[in-house]
């Protein structure tokens, strides 16, 4: 268990100039940026941030009447089992001195598992994908393409044919295409995403910067497909997708369209393209009743050609034990 006694240095705020370059440094994860503490921020959270010479982390506090917890997306990030231990241990202090019931954590790297079982973390809901799938950008475009599926060769070799142009915008007024799509998507009883408001605060706080980027695929002068990608330490991450369910679908937009990400993102000089989220790869692929809710874009994913990578997950580390057992208990009882 980590002890009470320490004091945590956590700074209330986005976090100072050099936090980026340090999170580089340590391997760390878009969402432990100060570009993501900025949308956080934008969409009216109260972000705080600590860190030591070994490790780091951000997170946003959750504040409404109950239950109030601090959220650290894929952090903290750290050097050493020692030194994640040492951070959830800063995160936890943090939370009690704010009088928050509990920290949810999800830590990076393969040294996170031991360090959560030493200060009785316990499992939580996944936020952030267990599994994700990773394409490495470094070999040159005719090796990529030898990756892709022939599905998916032949949906790119044919967009031309198709009429379909892709382009890439930084102008947060765009992201207007991509809420107009996931509307049609919606109306057709089909995937409905995030709400408007939040894909709003993310284009306005990072598509200025440089560290987002929307891409559109067109054909006959109307968008059929849409997707967000965020640009951080050498990784482009795949965040947000929407397509037309109709001539999207018929087009076949999505394959091209996510090529160009990638072609762009190599180009640009990132070393790998993080596709997020998959489903796990120890449950098979189904149909019918059985299948997984994200069966049908995991395989999309994957037949771009890449490798499964597994994360810790999300673990919470309690600080007000009774509330945060009532907690847990209100959520085992909706499911």
């Amino acid at each position: 268990m980590l002890a009470s006694q320490h004091v945590s240095a956590a700074h209330a705020g986005v976090a100072d100039a050099e936090w980026d370059s340090a999170l580089q440094r340590m391997g760390g994860h878009f969402l432990q940026s100060t570009l993501w503490q900025r949308v956080q921020a934008a969409l009216g959270h109260e972000v705080i941030s600590s860190r030591d010479e070994t490790w780091m982390w951000a997170g946003a506090i959750r504040s409404g009447r109950f239950p109030r917890y601090i959220y650290l997306p894929h952090g903290p990030t750290a050097i050493s089992a020692v030194a994640m231990t040492e951070s959830l241990g800063d995160a936890v202090s943090a939370a009690r001195e704010r009088s928050l019931d509990f920290v949810r954590s999800e830590p990076a790297g393969d040294i996170a598992r031991a360090a959560l079982e030493a200060t009785g973390a316990r499992q939580s809901r996944s936020i952030q994908p267990l599994w994700t799938w990773v394409l490495d950008l470094t070999p040159d475009e005719t090796v990529l393409r030898r990756g892709l599926s022939a599905g998916h060769r032949g949906a790119i070799n044919a967009a031309p044919r198709r009429g379909l142009t892709i382009r890439s915008s930084h102008d947060p007024s765009d992201i207007e295409i991509f809420l107009r799509l996931q509307e049609t998507t919606a109306a057709a009883g089909r995937f409905r995403g995030q709400a408007a408001s939040y894909h709003r605060a993310v284009a306005t706080t990072l598509m200025p910067r440089g560290a987002a980027a929307l891409y559109v695929a067109e054909a006959g002068g109307d968008a059929v497909a849409a997707a967000l990608c965020f640009d951080f330490g050498g990784t482009r991450y795949y965040a947000h997708a929407v397509s037309n369910p109709d001539t999207g679908r018929k087009l076949q937009a999505a394959a091209p369209l996510v090529w160009q990400m990638i072609l762009d993102a190599r180009e640009s000089g990132a070393r790998r393209f993080d596709f997020w989220g998959i489903t796990p790869l120890s449950e098979p692929t189904s149909s019918g009743a059985g299948r997984h809710p994200w069966d049908g874009f995991s395989q999309f994913k994957r037949s771009f050609g890449g490798e499964a990578v597994e994360r810790a997950g999300t673990w919470d580390l309690s600080v007000r034990p009774v509330r945060h057992g009532i907690y847990r208990a209100m959520v085992r009882l909706r499911r």
